[in-house]
This record gives structure tokens, sequence and C-alpha cells, in this order.
């Protein structure tokens, strides 16, 4: 169902995982919201990061009834926090700032990949050659931090509902790093194997959209949009856990992918309860507790880019001819990230 949700909402092209699209505008308390104060709030977020190249070795069993099998790093889920604060001023507008940080990583292993075959078979871990290897080990981290800035305007209809939309700029750093490495049955004191890390910086325009829905009771129902167009630059290294092996030269490389445009889609859902302290619609100030809970998700569209599974060629790997690499392919996917979140924001007036 969340699957199938999804995918509707970035068909609409209305998503954005917004951590504070609506910082101005989930209360239910509509008269006491649109004076003018400060604001400030922190989400906890419970998000599971999802990327498209995170496999890691294809096992060949040494049995003719045996299947080959790829497998790849399974992805849990993580915390990270979003905070945020601003000011209300004028006719229904705010300032917003906002930052998003979601540090997270994974891992997996096989030790024998044809453990459950007789005898022991062949695999090929990636980036490295088809042999007997052992011990094949994969770890992936992705660091994003995510820093906005937009100034929105709230409109007020007939109960129960409030719209406001807001534009500004975004800033985004998204880090990746892929580390595969094993053992080889023919050289058990050597461990081999790449780290291939990936790092987009980027900035550019983006636009904010919320629907709220009042309830009684203090109550609120909310959907929060947002796309961002990020314009940036990659920086993508390739390095060897073996620089000079007895079989083969592993190479290392590094590059960088100038001019990127990474646009950024999300969407968030969720409910709101409202608490209004001091003298609340009166002459002096009053503060509003929000408690706000829900489901988020966001997409950076080919943000990830790493060197491609078959560009290492060994032409012989018992030293009989030297060794070489193929030009450098690469393979772009895009990164995402869903789950729940839950937060508090004070508001007061002034």
């Amino acid at each position: 169902m969340v699957s199938l949700f999804k995918k509707t909402a970035i068909g609409i092209i209305v998503i954005g995982m917004a951590g504070t699209a609506n910082a101005a505008a989930t209360s239910n308390m509509m008269g006491q919201f649109n004076v003018n104060g400060a604001f400030l709030g922190i989400d906890a977020l419970s998000l599971q990061p999802r990327n498209d190249d995170l496999d890691f070795v294809t096992v060949f069993p040494n049995s003719s009834t045996g299947a080959v099998s790829t497998k790849a790093i399974p992805t849990d889920y993580d915390w990270g926090f979003n905070l945020f604060g601003g000011i209300k001023f004028g006719n229904h507008d705010d300032l917003t700032l906002d930052w998003m940080r979601l540090h997270t990583n994974d891992s997996s292993s096989i030790p024998n990949p044809t453990g459950s075959f007789s005898g022991v078979g062949e695999s090929q871990p990636r980036w490295l050659f088809t042999d007997t290897w052992t011990n094949i080990n994969a770890k992936v981290d992705f660091n994003l931090d995510d820093v906005s800035l937009v100034m929105g305007h709230i409109i007020n209809f007939n109960n129960p509902w409030t719209i406001r939309y807001a534009g500004g700029l975004e800033y985004a750093q998204l880090d990746s790093d892929l580390l595969v490495q094993a053992g080889n049955l023919s050289i058990p004191d050597k461990v081999f194997g790449y780290d291939s890390p990936s790092d987009f910086k980027g900035i550019g325009p983006r636009v904010d959209g919320d629907a709220i829905y009042h309830l009684p009771y203090h109550f609120a129902l909310f959907m929060n949009a947002n796309a961002a167009l990020l314009i940036g630059r990659r920086d993508i290294e390739f390095n060897s856990l073996q620089t000079n092996a007895l079989k083969f030269i592993c190479p290392s490389i590094n590059f960088t992918t100038p001019h990127v445009v990474v646009p950024r889609l999300g969407l968030r859902l969720g409910a709101s309860y409202s608490y209004a302290f001091g003298s609340a619609g009166g002459e002096g100030s009053a503060t509003i507790l929000d408690m706000e809970a829900g489901w988020q998700a966001e997409t950076y569209i080919n943000a990830i880019e790493r060197v491609d599974s078959n560009a290492i060629d060994y032409i012989d790997r018992f030293n009989t001819q030297p060794n070489f690499i193929q030009p450098v392919t690469t393979k772009i996917t895009s990164f995402s990230d869903q789950g729940l979140f839950f937060g508090v924001k004070l508001s007061t007036n002034w």
C-alpha cells in the first residue's frame, strides 16, 4: 500500500520531504497561528534508505543443480532528525530555515558462498574476477544533510481548510560509500576488494505546498509537498584495498562529474495536536505547543554514481602478461528514503 501511494505521489510531482513546510501552518487554532512571532521545532525520523546499486556478489555453485544468485546489501531503518525554526511576520507570511540529517550504515557478508553445495564453487565479488572467494563482506554508508530557506504565505479559507505555499533555496550533500572485500583460497593471507565513494553537493531553487484540514479539539490533518532542483557536482573515487597483490594489480581511480542536476521530490502526510499556553487570542503573548506524527518519503533522482561492476578487466591472473584496466564506465542511480516522523514545535507571538 505504501509502495502504491509513493508511485502515485511521484506521478503527480507533488513530492518532497519538506521537513518544515508545515512548520508555520499545522495548527487548527487559526486565529492564534496567523499572528507575528517565532517558532522552533524538531522531528525524530525513522527512515529506511534505498538505492538500486547495492549488489555485491554473484555466486556460481559447484553443482549442476544449483542456481546462480546475486546478493545485495539489505538496508534497515535508521534514526535521523529534522530541525527547523523561523519567524512569522506581515500579512500571514513566514521565513523558515530547515536542516534535515540522516546518516546510515548497513552491511552484509557471505562466509562461504557455496556452503550449501558439495565442494567449493566460484563466486564473483563486485569489481573482482570469478574465483574461489571466501569471507565476502560488503558495507554501504549514506550520509545526507539537507538545508533549506524558504519564504511562505498562508491563505485561510473557510473552516476547516488552510493552504500554504512557499519558495526559496535548498542545499544538499549526499555522500555514499560502498565497500566490497573478500579473501581468496589461493592466497589465504591477502584481502582483496574496492572502496567506492560517491559524493554529491548541490544547491538550487525549491517550492513548497501545504494543505491542512482542521478538526475539532485542536487536532488537524496535513499534507506537505515540495520539490527542488539541485545543481552541483559529484566527486567519485575507486580505491583498491590491495595495490600490489601477487596475482594482479588493482587500480585506483579518482574523477569528478561537474554540472550535475539532481531533482529532489518527496511527500509528507500526518496529523497534529495543538495546545495553547498564555492568553490565547488576547492582548498578551501566547505560546502554542504542536505535536505531530506521520509518514514521509523523498527521492534524489540520479544522485549516486559509481564505477560499474564490469569496468575492471584482468588479462592474466597468473602474471604471464601485464594487467590493465579498461576505459571506466559508471552506473548512475537514485537515492530515496521513507519512514515515520514524530515531532514537537513551539510557536509564540510578539
